[in-house]
């Protein structure tokens, strides 16, 4: 272990002669290009600065669609029409900020032609061109960081400010756009819901009117009384009867009234049984299970293109309220701010790079020549054939 630590303070030491025994080389070879590149950054290349804005996603306000959508069958086509992705409106944003059409304004307003010298004889180059100093991203709290970099930090902090007024109010007109393409899609299907609940309405009134049947719970319950009354009557005339012909025997008067009274309840009964008072309310026994079923169906289908109509109702006129409105959406958290911190380029990252660099080859250059001295006082094949290739370079020797 103690050799191999030897071994290393020894080719360090070795490195080092070497620089020191070629010091001008080493030094020329380090410092002109540390020179060079402290010149460049300070003096030659100008500085770049960046405009930072951070803006909230507009907020999806969707909550009465989504429960129409699932009700009506949770369809995920119907809700890409009326627009209830939570991040389609983000999307819509994002799309908006990096369109052409924005970026094309924002040239045309600070004439970034000009600005940026441009010689180029293709529109499309200094769309290019701009789009190299602009850009977009989502940070970790899923908000939008826009920031645009220039070499004038007042510019840059206008042209991000620019961006997002047009940005929002290019995203109203989407918004608006989209609300009214949903509200006359509603609105057409609001018109057939009536249309349809009109004529269920007009078809159950008419069946309630040719079968006499209005609220089956209560004319189910008066027909049922009125044929236990009618039947607890017949009993009763059946057993004065009875005892009037062990008495009497069926010649008597009595007798033959009660038959006659008898037989009156029985007619009676008969009739109810049949339907013979369905002007007054009554209900035949035989057909009330199928009047009930139908009645439910339809009294449960209009329920059903009432609670449709509701909904379609009042969603039409929340859409019509969107259409109308013209609020912000992009709420700027940290607005843009004329920041005069240099991005580019980074001086002394730049400084130390290029020193680190240099300092590296020149101690491979200075190794070598001190490798090829030595081989030459050797005079081995690799010292031979450096004196040829400096033959060939006419370096002197």
């Amino acid at each position: 272990m103690q050799q191999e630590s030897v071994g290393i303070v020894e080719v360090c030491l070795r490195l080092l002669n070497n620089n020191l025994r070629h010091f001008k080389l080493c030094l020329a070879i380090v410092l002109l290009p540390t020179i060079v590149a402290f010149v460049l950054v300070m003096w030659v290349i100008k500085p770049v600065y960046a405009a930072t804005a951070i803006v909230t996603p507009p907020s999806t306000s969707n909550a009465s669609l989504s429960g129409l959508s699932s009700m009506i069958g949770g369809m995920s086509g119907m809700g890409s029409l009326l627009g209830l992705s939570n991040n389609e409106d983000a999307n819509a944003v994002w799309t908006i900020l990096s369109s052409w059409e924005l970026h094309d304004q924002v040239i045309k307003e600070f004439n970034l032609a000009e600005h940026y010298e441009f010689e180029g004889k293709f529109h499309a180059d200094l769309l290019k061109k701009f789009r190299k100093n602009f850009g977009i991203e989502f940070n970790k709290e899923d908000m939008f960081a826009i920031y645009v970099e220039d070499e004038d930090y007042h510019l840059a902090a206008k042209m991000v400010s620019f961006m997002l007024e047009k940005a929002d109010s290019a995203f109203n007109a989407f918004k608006t756009k989209q609300a009214r393409q949903s509200r006359e899609y509603f609105q057409s299907r609001l018109d057939s819901c009536e249309q349809k609940l009109d004529s269920l309405l007009q078809d159950f009134v008419k069946f309630q009117v040719d079968n006499n049947f209005y609220d089956p719970s209560i004319q189910l319950e008066s027909t049922i009384k009125y044929l236990n009354a009618l039947q607890s009557k017949r009993e009763e005339v059946a057993i004065e009867m009875a005892y009037e012909k062990a008495d009497r025997g069926e010649k008597s008067k009595r007798y033959e009234e009660l038959s006659k009274r008898y037989q009156g309840v029985n007619a009676s009964l008969s009739g109810a049984l049949k339907g013979r008072h369905e002007n007054m309310g009554m209900v035949a026994l035989k057909k009330s299970p199928e009047l009930s079923a139908e009645y439910v169906r339809r009294e449960a289908e209009i329920r059903i293109q009432e609670a449709l109509y509701k909904l379609l109702r009042q969603q039409s006129e929340e859409l019509r309220l969107e259409e109308a409105k013209m609020l912000t959406n992009l709420h700027v958290l940290e607005p843009p701010w004329e920041n005069d911190k240099k991005v580019y380029p980074l001086r002394g990252v730049t400084l130390v790079f290029v020193f680190a660099v240099f300092s590296i080859i020149a101690t491979i250059i200075c190794n070598l020549l001190c490798f090829l001295e030595s081989e030459s006082q050797k005079g081995s094949s690799v010292a031979r054939e450096w004196s040829r290739t400096k033959g060939f370079l006419k370096i002197k020797g």
